[in-house]
């Protein structure tokens, strides 16, 4: 049981079109979640918006969004979270793509005129570190590793990433890990060989830049760290279905929540939790 005010989470009901994107769907995840809410009658997690100034900015939940808007849906629950709040964290996450071979990253960068640097890995992680337009890319099995440059431009930079991301997105598996994996531990649990690439440290600044201009990055690359992220609202999704009288929607969204926590329905985890997706 938690105690519901507004310093613990805030959840509303907004039109889709009022919401700007930052980051690219991930196609096969999209078919998946596409499929399970075309059929089900509830939306069970609410996607993660982030208020700044005037911009609803979706940090979270982009495949859910979409498939809403796919249906016919004129509305989203979502999280609302102040942008501008410090305790909000944006990282990368890092991507280990198995059984790809390091050449067809190098031979694209090549043929892209990219600059590419062989490095070490603990020297080419603060060289990635130095700037949003270079990555590191590692071939774990071969000990090599490479940093590739793209032009300091920020539209540039981003076609870098979705130049890179192309090779393997939806034709290799690939895990998200944490920005500080060491790869040590890498070498020690994963199960096969693969290349690690490690994105750049984007500043909420960039986000709020690349969804007021429309543009993206690719999908599975931010990470945003918030407190008190909500599951498990189980909304109908038939009442997103459309706009009607929002502000009873609004209201009947209230009473809901508060029933959940009245029914001792609603419990709050401060400790780390560990969840196995669909």
């Amino acid at each position: 049981m938690i105690n519901f005010t507004e310093n613990y989470f805030d959840l509303r009901l907004l039109k889709i079109s009022d919401v700007k994107l930052h980051e690219d769907t991930e196609n096969k995840r999209l078919r998946n979640i596409f499929q399970r809410i075309s059929h089900d009658k509830y939306l069970m997690n609410p996607v993660i918006i982030g208020k700044y100034e005037n911009d609803y900015i979706l940090i979270d939940g982009a495949n859910r969004f979409s498939s809403l808007k796919e249906i016919g849906c004129k509305l989203v629950l979502a999280q609302i979270i102040d942008y501008k709040d410090k305790e909000i964290k944006l990282y990368s996450w890092n991507h280990f793509v198995y059984d790809l071979e390091v050449d067809a990253i190098l031979n694209l960068a090549k043929k892209k005129k990219y600059k590419i640097t062989e490095t070490n890995f603990k020297n080419g992680r603060k060289i990635a570190n130095s700037g949003i337009n270079k990555i590191l890319i590692s071939d774990i099995e071969n000990n090599k590793h490479f940093i590739i440059t793209f032009e300091n431009n920020f539209e540039k930079i981003l076609k870098g990433l979705f130049d890179i991301t192309k090779l393997y997105t939806g034709k290799y598996i690939f895990d998200r890990s944490e920005s500080d994996i060491k790869i040590e531990e890498l070498k020690k649990y994963s199960r096969k060989k693969g290349i690690l690439i490690d994105f750049p440290d984007f500043k909420k600044d960039h986000v709020v830049n690349i969804a007021r201009k429309k543009l993206k990055i690719p999908t599975g690359i931010s990470r945003h760290i918030l407190k008190n992220r909500v599951l498990h609202v189980k909304y109908p999704i038939k009442n997103l279905k459309t706009v009607g009288n929002l502000e009873t929607k609004s209201k009947e969204l209230s009473k809901y929540l508060y029933k959940k926590i009245d029914d001792n329905k609603v419990r709050q985890y401060k400790e780390s939790v560990i969840i196995f997706d669909e």
